[in-house]
């Protein structure tokens, strides 16, 4: 490849080295955007900092065959890189150079534009000797100006090219335009054209129809006046015949019509008046069993409430005791306070005395010191006047322990007598010197150990305030969270209270509008039964005129019957019980009852057999009932009189008893639509029926289902044992629910059991969440949130909150008495809903007031070092964060006061009880501060510390 070659950038190229595409990598891309069909190869690759050796010509070879640069000329075989070069030839009439504006843009501006021209001949080859050496390479700021003209000329292509491409799309918008307006003029005016050609079509086809119309009714004209004439004669004819026999049949039909009459209105009265007595039997049910259900709400509400006024009590009680109990401590406290202070005040005042009589002697002494000194001075500046033939004057007593011994006489006479006593008085004055500084160290020692003292006393003076404080703002605390329950309590039991109390009122308003409807009912049915007895008086009437008119036959008088009345009332009564009898035994047809019911549910419905039913009341025993995966042994409907004979099936009320229902099957059935245009019912009734499924579900429920007009459940209740009450109401694609029960298992963990459980909710169809929810468990009260997601796999978490529960029944030997409190979060997740208990979580944060370590003795323990701690440890408060995990429990960062006491703890608890963790205790005696670190051991039953 020749260094003087010349490239220009094809249209591939061109969008290439606009970013349009992103075929290259960046530095093959800076090589494409310098080709610009001016600069030799040579010159493009010192723009782009590459020297011209083999991998650049094959970089440019690979730009030539992917169609991203084509070759403008070859250049000088054996010429100067970077020499002058002709103009590149005229553009090339490829479709890929249509986007190549190099050329156009290689015209400086004011110039003409000069002819094109046909590359030079290549000059004939020169011998290698007479080549020049190549130019030096560009420096620094020539490579600097030739990237500013290559950036320059980069973005004059690309102003260009921009302004070429919107110019080429304005033009194909303004064909395309113009073609859609063409080809929309065009179709306009065909369609216009075909209709015209319709309309005329059909404006020809109207006449001649007008035409045909008008003589097809001239001739039925015609035809019709000779038919009409001939009729008239004939129904003259007719008439004379008719009116004879009418006349004739006209009293034999009036009678017929009579008692017709009489004995439908007579079956209808009786037939209301037998609907209406068993809808009024069916209310008075209803009232009764309402009835006894709020009864049994409000015996049920009178035991809550009892049992809550006597925690209550009993709460009182023990704030009362422990109100005693802390005034005894705190007036034996202050009492000791004044042994001790009378004690301290007592010695005190014998320091202050001894001190005294201390200070007192050392006066005296050193009064005598001096005296003895000025003596001494006396004795020594008298030496040269003193007679010594004069015995020396007698000495006073010294405060010495033992007198020198007396010096036998010696020729020395008084000078050894002299010397001895200044021995003396030198010996004297080193003992009271030592005894001064032995005086000062002591009131020194005296004096720290009084600061000393007196810091201790400070500090236990200020540790005993803050702990005189801490408990007077725990039982501040402690008051106001108790006034605070207690008015909650009130709260609710006045809310409690005021809903029975319109609760009642409702009942009452119900029953009074049922009582005026009843009695409304029955001066109906009396106002009928007396409108059917006048129809029957009528009728006897006219049979008896109809029997007093003679009719002769053959001579021979009719008289009336007599003496059939009886008989003919027996065989009535034999028949209607033999009715009743075959009623009840004969089976009915059951297609009607299974297509309106499967129109209904969208399930197939299979009934074994049926029959009617009159003990308690019109109804229907359906047997060996199958509603797509549940199978029901009898079922029983009560359905309206009209059902039994026309297609429409409609039912008051269906009762089921001991059907057993997938537990899957509930949520889409409160969701289902029980109505067709055939099937209807008001309201479902399901005892003793058994939820089967994965969750353990208590026995014996009863489902109350009621139905608005629409086919829609309006209401669901769903009733257990343990004063279990579910109100189920749909609203959208949710259901609202409330649930309370007296004690409650957790179906997906059935180790856990609350006692007074409440909840509140909204279910879905892959969801229950539950807004909140109470319980009394442990003592106390725990509360929170919760949600419940089901399908391929279970999710239980939620927000938990626990009040005055008792710590005990956790670890008795570890925590043997005291209140506690926390808050945290609880998770279970699992494929196997019954399992959910196995993997559950909970982690949050505790405190315990007024505790006991039931299997050690914290102080004792730090005293001994770990080698004695049996006993038990009174604390104030414990605070900490635990965790359990599938069985296991982790506490961390548990801190214990107790006066003197402070610990820091951690401990695990294994799966099978094993217990491991370790203590940090010190206590504070007097002046010292002990400290030690524990190791716990042994399991939760039998725990062990040790060093």
């Amino acid at each position: 490849m020749n260094p003087s070659a010349i490239y220009s950038k094809s249209g591939k190229g061109v969008q290439e080295a606009a970013g349009k595409t992103n075929h290259l990598s960046r530095p093959d891309r800076a090589v494409l955007s310098a080709i610009d069909g001016r600069a030799t190869l040579a010159e493009v690759a010192q723009k782009v900092g590459k020297t011209f050796d083999g991998a650049f010509e094959k970089l440019v070879g690979e730009l030539d065959k992917a169609g991203f640069v084509r070759e403008v000329s070859p250049g000088t075989p054996g010429g100067k890189a970077g020499a002058a070069v002709p103009k590149p030839a005229a553009k090339s009439l490829e479709p890929a150079s249509d986007l190549d504006f190099t050329a156009a843009l290689s015209v400086p501006r004011g110039k003409a534009t000069p002819p094109p021209q046909s590359p030079p001949k290549p000059a004939a080859p020169k011998p290698a000797v007479n080549i020049p050496p190549p130019p030096p390479p560009p420096s620094a700021a020539e490579k600097a100006k030739a990237e500013k003209a290559a950036k320059e000329q980069q973005d004059a292509f690309a102003k260009a090219r921009e302004e070429a491409e919107k110019k080429a799309a304005a033009d194909r918008e303004r064909v395309k335009a113009e073609a859609e307006a063409k080809v929309r003029a065009e179709t306009e005016a065909k369609m216009r054209a075909e209709a015209k050609d319709a309309a005329d079509k059909k404006f020809a086809e109207q006449v001649a129809a007008k035409a045909e119309a008008e003589k097809r009714a001239t001739a039925e004209a015609a035809e019709a006046k000779v038919r009409a004439a001939a009729k008239i004669a004939a129904e003259a004819k007719a008439k004379a015949e008719a009116e004879a026999k009418k006349a004739r049949e006209e009293a034999e039909r009036a009678r017929q019509e009579a008692e017709e009459k009489a004995e439908r209105v007579r079956k209808e009265a009786e037939e209301k008046a037998r609907r209406e007595q068993e809808e009024l039997m069916r209310k008075l049910e209803e009232e009764r069993k309402a009835r006894e259900e709020a009864e049994r709400k409000a015996k049920e509400e009178a035991r809550r409430l009892e049992e809550e006024r006597r925690q209550l009590e009993e709460e009182r009680k023990r704030h009362e005791e422990e109100k005693r109990r802390e005034e005894e401590e705190r007036v034996a406290r202050r009492k000791r306070e004044e042994e001790e202070e009378a004690r301290q005040r007592a010695e005190r005042k014998k320091r202050a005395e001894e001190e005294e009589a201390r200070e007192q002697a050392e006066r005296e002494a050193r009064k005598a010191k001096a005296r003895e000194e000025e003596k001494a001075k006396e004795v020594e500046f008298s030496l040269p006047d003193l007679n010594l033939n004069v015995p020396p004057a007698p000495k006073a007593p010294e405060p010495v322990k033992a007198a020198p011994p007396p010096v036998p006489p010696s020729g020395g006479g008084f000078s050894d007598s002299l010397l001895a006593d200044l021995d003396s008085f030198s010996t004297r004055d080193e003992q009271e010197q030592k005894e001064r500084e032995e005086q000062l160290r002591k009131e020194k020692e005296a004096a720290a150990q009084r600061a000393r003292e007196a810091e201790e006393r400070r500090q236990k003076e200020e540790a005993e305030r803050k702990e005189k404080e801490e408990k007077k703002r725990r039982k501040e605390e402690e008051r106001e969270r108790k006034a605070k329950e207690e008015a909650e309590l009130k709260q609710r039991e006045e809310k409690e209270k005021q809903r029975l109390q319109e609760e009642e009122e409702k009942r009452k308003k119900e029953a009074e509008e049922r009582e005026k409807k009843a009695k409304q009912e029955e001066r109906l049915a009396a106002r009928a039964e007396r409108g059917t007895q006048f129809d029957a008086e009528a009728r006897a009437k006219r049979e008896a005129a109809l029997q007093a008119r003679p009719v002769r036959a053959r001579g021979e008088r009719i008289t009336a019957k007599g003496g059939w009345g009886k008989p003919i009332a027996i065989t009535l009564f034999l028949l209607l019980v033999i009715a009743v009898g075959v009623a009840h035994v004969m089976p009915i047809d059951t297609s009607d009852y299974e297509r309106g019911a499967a129109e209904a549910l969208g399930q197939p419905v299979k009934v074994g057999s049926a029959n009617l039913s009159l003990i308690g009341g019109l109804q229907v025993k359906f047997h060996n009932v199958s509603i797509g995966d549940v199978r029901i042994t009898e079922l029983r409907g009560f359905p309206e009189f009209d059902a039994l004979t026309g297609p429409k099936k409609a039912f008051s009320r269906i009762e089921v008893d001991g059907a057993k229902v997938p537990q899957e099957a509930l949520g889409p059935a409160l969701f289902a639509k029980v109505k067709s245009e055939n099937f209807s019912v008001a309201r479902v009734v399901a005892k003793n029926i058994e939820l089967t499924g994965p969750l353990a579900m208590p026995k014996g429920l009863e489902l109350d289902v009621s139905y608005n007009p629409d086919g829609m459940v309006r209401t669901a209740f769903l009733r257990g044992p343990e004063a279990l009450v579910v109100k189920l109401e749909p609203k959208g694609q949710s259901i609202e629910t409330e649930m309370s029960a007296s004690t409650l298992s957790l179906p997906f963990a059935p180790e856990v059991s609350f006692g007074r459980f409440s909840a509140k909710g909204t279910i879905s169809s892959h969801n229950f969440a539950i807004s909140e929810w109470d319980a009394a468990a442990l003592n106390g009260t725990l509360s929170g949130t919760a949600n419940i997601t089901w399908g391929d796999t279970w999710v239980v978490d939620g927000v938990l909150t626990a009040r005055n529960i008792n710590a005990a029944v956790f670890a008795p030997a570890l925590v043997s008495d005291g209140r506690a409190e926390g808050s945290g979060r609880f998770s279970m997740r699992g494929s196997q809903p019954a399992k959910l208990g196995e993997t559950a979580r909970i982690e949050g944060t505790f405190t315990i007031n007024r505790g006991v370590l039931g299997s050690f003795d914290l102080a004792r323990a730090v005293q001994s070092q770990g080698k004695a701690a049996t006993g038990r440890t009174m604390f104030a408060e414990m605070t900490g964060h635990a965790t359990y995990d599938r069985g296991a429990v982790a506490l961390r960062n548990v801190t214990l006061g107790a006066g003197q006491l402070n610990a820091g703890a951690s401990a695990d608890i294994a799966q099978n009880g094993t217990l491991s963790g370790r203590i940090v205790a010190d206590v504070r005696v007097a002046s010292q501060q002990m400290r030690a670190v524990l190791n716990l051991g042994g399991t939760v039953r039998e725990p062990q510390v040790r060093n």
